[in-house]
């Protein structure tokens, strides 16, 4: 236990005596925290950081909290953090947060992806306590066919003033059937350990920040082309690299015009058997006149 107080008692001398005595007030559920990473019981840890999360908190307790949200993501990249699991009638979710680069503009989204056979009528997504991330939303569906199966991709986007906060959220799901189910979801702060930029007019280059969690799924590379089509961008051409990525454009078969080319990276974890992405993507603009454009 000694061991577990340590960051405790080190966090206790930066801050003022009145940080300090709400910091310790509470500081039995954060122990429990430490304890139970100490102990590699992580579905433990999880619901006592939850807890924590609860609680107001200064910008000093958020930072030690990522710190310790990270540690326990580097033991198996977040698989054992949660022993709940999804219910029958969804067979897939992810959360993805999303930053989108274009020439002289950033926007910001947050992305609830919930496959299903069931017809669903909301998916709402709140920072603690009761707070929508953003009243600029929008729910589409698109069909599918999985294991012969038909199923229905909902996707309930965000658009966002800047990025998402790290800290405690909770994703609520209501089918049109009235079945209702809703679970906790911690973010913790935005690392890519990978980034896509720009190298020249038509090619792109990836920049190695930090070592990979070897327990985490390789990062992914999508590359697009999309068109305007009936007042909205549709992907004409895309494909997506796990290994040996491109730095140019492969497409085959594009007729020529001009076009939007989108190279995303996206790097991803799990909460249990949730998937939470992050995604990079930088995009502009794109001429298809000749093959020699073609590489």
């Amino acid at each position: 236990m000694k061991k577990a107080l340590l960051p405790l008692l080190a966090l206790a001398s930066v801050v003022s005596p009145a940080q300090a005595a709400d910091w310790f007030k509470n500081s039995d559920t954060l122990t429990q925290v430490h304890k139970h990473l100490l102990d590699n019981d992580l579905s433990q840890m999880f619901d006592s950081l939850v807890e924590v999360w609860q609680i107001n908190s200064s910008q000093v307790r958020e930072d030690h909290l990522n710190e310790l949200f990270d540690q326990a993501l580097n033991k198996d990249c977040g698989k054992t953090l949660t022993k709940k699991t999804l219910p029958e009638w969804i067979n897939s979710l992810v959360v993805k947060r999303h930053t989108i680069q274009s020439p002289g503009r950033d926007t910001f989204r947050v992305v609830i992806e919930v496959e299903s056979e069931e017809s669903i009528q909301d998916i709402t997504f709140e920072k603690w306590v009761d707070k929508v991330v953003s009243s600029d939303s929008e729910l589409t569906k698109d069909k599918e066919v999985v294991n012969n199966a038909s199923v229905i991709l909902y996707k309930q986007r965000y658009n966002l003033p800047s990025q998402l906060d790290s800290g405690l959220y909770r994703l609520n799901v209501k089918t049109e059937g009235g079945v209702a189910w809703s679970t906790w979801i911690i973010l913790g702060e935005i690392t890519m350990r990978q980034q896509v930029r720009w190298a020249s007019k038509d090619t792109w280059r990836i920049d190695k920040k930090e070592l990979l969690n070897p327990y985490c799924p390789l990062p992914k590379l999508d590359v697009g082309l999309y068109d305007y089509i009936d007042e909205h961008y549709e992907q004409v051409w895309g494909k997506s690299y796990e290994s040996d990525y491109p730095i140019s454009l492969s497409a085959e078969e594009v007729p020529n015009d001009r076009y939007v080319l989108a190279v995303s990276m996206i790097h991803s974890r799990w909460q249990g058997d949730i998937a939470i992405e992050q995604a990079q993507t930088i995009s502009k603009t794109y001429d298809i006149s000749s093959e020699e454009e073609l590489k």
